[in-house]
């Protein structure tokens, strides 16, 4: 049970950890600073309570795929925000590349991705403490995972506002292309798992090389949302999203006067 709770949280932790740190790292980079993290640490607060609240009364409503839908939705929200946080890191006339609008995307989509996340965490903690067995591993394994996935996002973080600055802008939109892109992943697996969308059958089988069930295949499933057999369906759509991602980060690197001093 503790190594199940260490895994469990930090794949939790280690996907919004990840996120948020890229954001943090893109707003240094573009002069933004950090206020808009206040907010987006109150709304996410609010959210993860809010979320745990009518988690079940939404299951019910769906024929008990409410989790899976309503994290669907928040992954693709997030990638969507992402998307117009990268565009909206553009340079002006002014030579900001950030405008008004940018702390609030990047505040909205860190609310998202912590707000599923946390909610998940919060679930899965709550469903042990009623068991005395249990609970000390539980609350233990969590904290270390907590601890590690936190640990990771920092580390990321000083990954990328220490490099070169000619490189360290390309270098934070391209990992958040492929953070934002795995989020289709996730989404679209989620809305398979409720039988909303069929993903057909397997184009490959990676299983060989990593195991989904392996900690490394949870942990490339909470960064990247790594499926060993994907079918059509999600090839197409990750193809989708991160060709979108990339021309817009490309749109936003080449970007020299455009888009006025909002």
């Amino acid at each position: 049970m503790l190594i199940n709770s260490v895994v469990l949280v930090l794949r939790e932790i280690l996907e919004a950890a990840i996120l948020v740190t890229a954001l943090m790292g893109l707003a240094r980079i573009v002069g933004l600073g950090l206020t808009w993290f206040y907010a987006a640490a109150a709304a996410s607060l609010v959210g993860v309570i809010g979320l745990a609240a009518v988690l079940g009364p939404v299951t019910d409503m769906l024929d008990g795929t409410g989790q899976e839908v309503i994290g669907a939705a928040l992954q693709y929200g997030v990638y969507l925000l992402v998307l117009l946080v990268i565009l909206d890191t553009r340079q002006r006339v002014c030579g900001r590349r950030h405008s008004r609008f940018t702390g609030w995307l990047m505040a909205a989509a860190v609310a998202l991705a912590v707000t599923r996340e946390g909610a998940e965490i919060q679930l899965y903690i709550g469903g042990f403490m009623s068991v005395v067995e249990y609970r000390q591993a539980v609350l233990l394994g969590s904290a270390l995972g907590a601890g590690i996935g936190i640990s990771a996002g920092i580390l990321f973080y000083w990954t990328l506002v220490t490099r070169p600055r000619r490189w360290a802008y390309p270098l934070c939109l391209f990992c958040l292309c492929l953070l934002a892109t795995g989020m289709i992943m996730q989404g679209t697996l989620l809305l398979e798992q409720a039988g909303w969308v069929q993903a057909g059958e397997p184009v490959w089988n990676s299983s060989g090389i990593v195991s989904e069930q392996s900690i490394a295949g949870e942990l490339l499933y909470a960064v990247f949302g790594y499926e060993a057999t994907p079918g059509p369906l999600l090839i197409a759509l990750y193809g989708l999203g991160l060709a979108l991602s990339l021309m817009a980060s490309i749109y936003a690197i080449r970007s020299r006067a455009g888009g006025g001093d909002d």
